[in-house]
């Protein structure tokens, strides 16, 4: 076999294994139906997800994937982050990034989101704060978070009165939900995600790259409602000791590339969230497929191998949550969740 035959047989193995790992990363890290016993099931009433009715004085939430989260007492309705439009992963890799006014329209029918009084950013990456901007302009919300979302909600001309700085361990009121912001620590940074700690410094216009989105600080939220005490922790790290002395009934937990941190880390986290706040339920967040829409009537995708192994850091955190005695609820649709 001369030389030039056995360079072209490389070029072509070369070129099929390349093909094989990019195919393989890009695959869902595992199945949402393997953690069937912890998904939340709606009965039948409550299967068409859009025009379910939350009564007055029940408490729900809805779960819109990453940790967009609206809570609704049927009078006032709160929003932790706001990413509905989802782009692509090859949008992010290779075209500026911007909301989808048609989308963020139809997301106010459809929830009835007439009813929303404030928008609250645990960070400021895009898929955190994509689409407060345009929530702010077609709704009269108050956008609250760090300098960084604020000049995102700036870029999209957002009328100032709309905006508010986050006060860290003040407490805002909006109907019967009493909110207080916790500082907090970004998931630990990757090539791709080294941003922490960088602020976006003037006001940002979309169309922008995905990079543009700094993470600006991040938050954790307290979330009081009558009786009930819960907690948002949207990414993966923590503040030593910052949650100690705070109990809750629910717990809002990110999951975010746990799996891909020493055991000690995992440890710590889930010492320092689960075994420090002791929940009655825990319920993750930040595991899904965000460079995927939004599914109607279908189960969310888990994060690619590229992105994180989501069945292990799911397994990891339902184990120690059962270890504690707390329930891990599932929600893998916007359907309403009640909160009891």
């Amino acid at each position: 076999m001369n030389l030039k035959k056995i360079f072209t047989i490389s070029i072509t193995v070369i070129i099929f294994l390349i093909i094989a790992v990019v195919t393989f990363l890009l695959q869902p890290s595992g199945h949402v139906q393997d953690f069937q016993k912890w998904i939340y099931q709606p009965d039948h009433k409550q299967q068409n997800l859009e025009n379910q009715k939350v009564l007055p004085n029940q408490l729900t939430v809805r779960f819109f994937g990453v940790s967009t989260l609206l809570f609704d007492d049927g009078k006032t309705q709160i929003l932790i982050d706001g990413f509905f439009t989802r782009p692509s992963l090859s949008q992010i890799l290779f075209k500026p990034v911007h909301s989808d006014p048609k989308l963020i329209a139809q997301i106010i029918q459809d929830y009835d989101l007439k009813r929303l009084n404030a928008v609250f950013t645990s960070h400021s990456h895009y898929d955190h704060a994509l689409d407060i901007a345009e929530l702010g302009i077609q709704q009269p919300v108050k956008i609250i978070g760090s300098e960084s979302s604020l000049n995102i909600a700036r870029g999209g001309k957002v009328a100032e009165a709309q905006l508010q700085l986050i006060q860290p361990m003040q407490s805002m009121q909006f109907g019967e939900f009493k909110v207080t912001s916790i500082p907090s620590q970004h998931t630990p940074p990757t090539a791709v995600n080294n941003d922490l700690g960088e602020i976006i410094t003037h006001p940002l216009q979309q169309p922008a790259r995905f990079s543009e989105f700094k993470e600006g600080h991040s938050f954790d939220y307290l979330i009081e409602h009558a009786k009930q005490k819960i907690l948002v922790k949207a990414s993966t790290g923590i503040v030593p000791n910052q949650l100690k002395g705070i109990k809750v009934d629910t717990l809002f937990l990110g999951i975010a590339q746990l799996s891909r941190q020493s055991p000690e880390y995992q440890q710590q986290y889930l010492e320092q969230t689960i075994a420090t706040v002791k929940p009655k339920v825990v319920i993750p967040i930040h595991w899904d497929n965000f460079w995927e829409p939004l599914p109607l009537n279908q189960p969310l995708d888990f994060l690619p191998y590229v992105a994180d192994n989501t069945s292990k850091s799911m397994q990891n955190l339902i184990d120690y949550a059962e270890k504690h005695h707390a329930q891990v609820q599932l929600l893998t649709q916007p359907v309403a969740y009640p909160i009891q």
